[in-house]
């Protein structure tokens, strides 16, 4: 096998297997509070989250304040349930769609068990 036909194998790899899926939370390593979100794909959610948080622009503001105030070295990215996929490989997007309807029932267990509003975290009380 070529160089380039392993590579080409390996991207195609790649782009059909499963991301590690499920509940993260973000801590605040200072004072604890908590940002609890669900995500296809954990690996690039915590990149999104820094992203948006270090250009300024992300949707919670009190998070934010935070991030600003002590910078991603003051919090850490956990990972609390993970989606253990059936398959190996995505065929096409209707198996993600199970996956997707999945988390936000995952999300609400963990919202419930670790309540993170008010001083306990970043979400607000519904």
């Amino acid at each position: 096998m070529t160089d380039k036909t392993r590579r080409k194998e390996l991207g195609y790899n790649y782009a059909h297997s499963h991301r590690p899926m499920g509940v993260y939370r973000i801590v605040n390593t200072g004072n604890d509070k908590m940002y609890v979100g669900s995500s296809l794909n954990l690996d690039g959610v915590w990149n999104k989250h820094k992203f948006m948080l270090d250009i300024k622009g992300h949707d919670n503001k009190a998070l934010q304040e935070d991030w600003n105030e002590r910078g991603e070295a003051g919090f850490r990215f956990e990972v609390l349930e993970q989606i253990k996929p059936e398959e190996d490989f995505v065929a096409d997007v209707q198996e993600l769609k199970k996956y997707r309807k999945m988390l936000p029932d995952m999300e609400s267990k963990w919202l419930e068990q670790l309540s993170p509003y008010g001083e306990r975290g970043y979400h607000k009380q519904k």
